[in-house]
C-alpha cells in the first residue's frame, strides 16, 4: 500500500511539474506587439537583424507601394539592399487588433533628400511569426532610389 501511495505521489508531482513548466513557457513567449517591436528594432542595430529576420514565417508576404514579395527569402534580399541605407526606425505608436499590429513609425535613411520618412505598417502575426505586412509611405522620391538599385 505504501508503494502505491509513493508511486501516486511521484506521478502527481511529475504532472504538476510538467504543467508548471508549460505555464512558465507560455508566459515567456512574446506578445504580438513585442514580436513586431523586436522585428523593427533589428533595423536599428545590424547585430540584431538576424534575430529580426528569424521572426518572419518562410512564406512571409511583404507589400509596399513599390514592391510585392511572397517569401522570407525574397524579403531578405530587399532587406539587405534597404538595410544599407536605413539608419534607424523610431516607433511613434503601436496598436493591436486581434492578430494584426499597426505601427506608425519614422524611418531614417542616409539617402540625400530621404533622411526622414513617416510610414505605417500593418503586420499579421500567426503562431508567433510575422506572416505578412503592408507598408504605406510617401514613395515619390523613393521610386527614384529603387530605380537606381535596379541599374
Amino acid at each position: 500500500m505504501m508503494k502505491l501511495i509513493k508511486h501516486a505521489l511521484i506521478i502527481g508531482l511529475t504532472i504538476f511539474s510538467i504543467q508548471s513548466n508549460a505555464q512558465h513557457t507560455k508566459s515567456t513567449t512574446m506578445t504580438n506587439q513585442e514580436i513586431v517591436t523586436k522585428f523593427l528594432n533589428g533595423f536599428n542595430n545590424p547585430e540584431e537583424i538576424q534575430e529580426s529576420l528569424a521572426l518572419l514565417a518562410d512564406d512571409y508576404r511583404f507589400k509596399n507601394p513599390i514592391v510585392e514579395l511572397n517569401s522570407k527569402e525574397e524579403f531578405i534580399v530587399l532587406a539587405k539592399q534597404i538595410g544599407s541605407v536605413i539608419t534607424g526606425i523610431e516607433i511613434i505608436n503601436i496598436a493591436e487588433n486581434g492578430n494584426w499590429i499597426a505601427v506608425f513609425y519614422n524611418f531614417k535613411s542616409s539617402v540625400e533628400g530621404l533622411e526622414s520618412n513617416a510610414g505605417t505598417e500593418w503586420f499579421r502575426i500567426e503562431d508567433g511569426l510575422i506572416k505578412e505586412s503592408n507598408l504605406v509611405y510617401d514613395t515619390a522620391e523613393w521610386r527614384k532610389f529603387y530605380a537606381q538599385m535596379k541599374e
